[in-house]
């Protein structure tokens, strides 16, 4: 993980995680993935979503105002 990075959101799974990037990503923010999957049972786990920490409060802003429901 690049230095200055902070933790903007947490989920179980990583699609959703997925779905944040890439509206991230359609706001002009970098973002990263980080998988921490379960070593006996991989279908359990948690994917994180950094961003830069110089850039983390507008991501925060962009996700809170981005509906994502299923």
């Amino acid at each position: 993980m690049k230095e200055d990075w902070v933790l903007i959101y947490s989920t179980k799974g990583d699609s959703r995680a997925k779905m944040m990037k890439h509206v991230l990503r359609q706001n002009g923010i970098e973002s990263h993935i980080l998988h921490r999957v379960d070593a006996i049972y991989p279908m359990f786990g948690e994917a994180k979503l950094y961003a830069p920490s110089e850039k983390a409060a507008k991501a925060l802003q962009v996700l809170r105002t981005t509906d994502l429901r299923a």
